[in-house]
């Protein structure tokens, strides 16, 4: 960031009267020397100690986010259109999140964790497949087609080393790393294989078809078939014993 161009926040501001210094174009304040930059700053107040109002604002602005992603796609949203939408300042949206790239992580984060958070810890690996693809497949081909076409666009056309690529994938890669080492606890692991590696490329493999089907080029009434044959084949493929065998069922009745 550039010392030399200042930012004021707004009065309800969690960093305690402290300002951002960056190329955000809106002048104010000097910046105490307490606070020069954003990694000065103070860690921000969880959402117990915020107001309801602050609470429901970033609630708000975080359920608008996902609404502009499934109309325009994340390189499309700019902070005077997402302020303009929720009714806020310019300087309110770097207050509350600190960047446009951090709005649209969190916005993906929170879609990612809900997707996933309720299901049971406790459950086997063939079991904790099913029931993410399956949760996985009815929202994308349902109320989060559009906000998945965009997501799964920016995913395959936008750097590598992006922060918001790696929000969307890295996600999903840990859940199904935790599903990996549910086969190794079992001691049914193929030995070459290495659990973040394959979940990464599996990942790749899944998000694939999923942009696809949001092409239209795999009917929605197979996608989830298509997704939970390509996983179930992978996952049986490093398998050995029962929990192969487990998996080579579970396709077998996705197959018909």
């Amino acid at each position: 960031m550039t010392p030399s161009v200042r930012a004021v926040l707004a009065d309800d501001s969690p960093y305690s009267d402290c300002y951002i210094a960056g190329s955000f174009g809106i002048t104010g304040k000097p910046i105490p020397a307490t606070c020069k930059t954003l990694t000065e700053m103070p860690a921000r107040k969880s959402n117990s100690q915020l107001p309801d109002s602050v609470i429901e604002r970033r609630q708000r602005i975080i359920d608008t986010t996902r609404e502009l992603i499934a109309e325009q796609g994340i390189e499309g949203i700019t902070m005077r259109d997402l302020a303009s939408r929720c009714s806020v300042a310019v300087a309110t949206l770097y207050n509350q999140f600190g960047s446009r790239e951090a709005i649209v992580a969190e916005a993906l984060r929170i879609d990612f964790e809900g997707r996933f958070s309720s299901f049971p810890e406790d459950v086997g690996p063939v079991e904790s497949l099913e029931s993410r693809i399956t949760e996985s497949a009815r929202a994308i081909t349902g109320e989060l087609r559009d906000y998945t076409r965009s997501v799964m666009f920016f995913y395959f056309h936008y750097k590598p080393d992006s922060q918001l690529r790696a929000t969307i994938h890295d996600f999903v890669v840990a859940d199904f790393t935790a599903i990996t080492k549910q086969i190794a606890a079992r001691d049914e692991l193929q030995s070459w294989v290495n659990p973040s590696q394959f979940a990464d490329d599996l990942v790749t493999q899944l998000y694939a078809l999923a942009s696809k089907c949001t092409q239209g080029y795999i009917p929605r009434r197979k996608f989830k078939q298509r997704l939970m044959l390509a996983a179930a084949a992978s996952f049986a493929g490093i398998s050995r014993g029962a929990t192969r065998k487990e998996f080579e069922a579970l396709a077998q009745r996705y197959q018909r």
